[in-house]
């Protein structure tokens, strides 16, 4: 009788024993299956951004072509009135032409510890500074004072990417073109120059260098397309900063100078003292000659509208 109540029990836990070891099997292959699923979604992650960047070295590649190639210079787009790429270059800073790119010169950090940057109140636009002159000093040699008309857009800032298009950006295309359409030999004679030539003045303080460079790349391809125009010099008077990638990037994209604006002021005061507001802008990690851009820091602001 007990052996009779025994083999009942004996092949009722071999049951519960194969099906526990079913489970734990299905268990352990539907992790393998999960396992696999995350390995294919990071292969194809890896397989689309290499896509992307054989895409971006095809566009560096055919840039550079352009602007290697006679062809490239003006093309078959290039009218007789926009010859800016063929006009002879209009003479640089003279200044500049005498600085040499030797190994002596300025390294910003080390400026940053001489300065207390305290910040005085100077008002929304001022330096915090006095900046004075004697009333003789031009009295043998008059001073030149250069007025810029300028602008520049921003794809978003305070309204929406569209709210600047019908707002600004719009009026200042439309000007444009009836102006050239009164003196279409503004651009070939230099009067109107397209400076930097990217979409947009790139944001130099939060942006990944593919952006700043692929914003670029999208503005000169467009002006060599349609205007037949390479722009040769950069202005940078609106962005949050500036960053020795984004000298470096105009650099290689065939801009032999710039202009920047927002700099701190003890800054702006300390290469004013120092008579260094025209420098030659390398990058502590770059190679000597390559990435060098000849720059003038603007010491004062720029207006927004002269009719203020």
């Amino acid at each position: 009788m007990k052996r009779g109540r025994v083999l009942p029990v004996l092949v009722g836990g071999v049951f519960c024993l194969a099906v526990m070891s079913l489970y734990r099997m299905l268990d352990q292959s539907g992790v393998c299956v999960q396992d696999l699923s995350r390995l294919q979604l990071k292969i194809d992650r890896l397989e689309r951004l290499l896509v992307d960047n054989n895409r971006l070295v095809a566009r560096m590649r055919d840039s550079l072509l352009v602007r290697e190639s006679p062809e490239g210079r003006g093309g078959a787009n290039v009218s007789s009135n926009s010859a800016h790429s063929r006009a002879a270059a209009p003479p640089g800073c003279r200044k500049a032409e005498e600085l040499k790119d030797g190994a002596d010169g300025v390294q910003l950090l080390d400026v940053y510890d001489l300065l207390p940057f305290d910040n005085p109140d100077g008002g929304a636009w001022k330096q915090g500074f006095e900046i004075s002159y004697r009333g003789d000093e031009w009295a043998e040699q008059p001073l030149e004072l250069f007025l810029v008309p300028h602008s520049h857009n921003d794809p978003g800032w305070v309204k929406t990417f569209d709210g600047y298009y019908q707002d600004q950006t719009r009026h200042i295309l439309d000007n444009m073109l009836v102006k050239l359409g009164e003196d279409s030999s503004l651009v070939g004679a230099g009067q109107l120059e397209l400076v930097t030539g990217g979409w947009v003045m790139a944001d130099e303080a939060n942006s990944h260098y593919f952006a700043m460079l692929d914003q670029l790349m999208e503005g000169h391809q467009w002006l060599q397309t349609h205007l037949g125009v390479k722009p040769s010099s950069g202005w940078a008077v609106d962005p949050f900063g500036h960053s020795p990638s984004m000298t470096y990037l105009l650099k290689g994209a065939g801009l032999s100078n710039m202009l920047i604006q927002r700099v701190h002021y003890s800054i702006k005061k300390y290469f004013s003292q120092q008579r260094t507001l025209e420098f030659l802008w390398r990058q502590s990690w770059g190679e000597r000659g390559r990435g060098t851009l000849s720059a003038l820091m603007y010491r004062g602001n720029f207006l927004f509208d002269v009719s203020r």
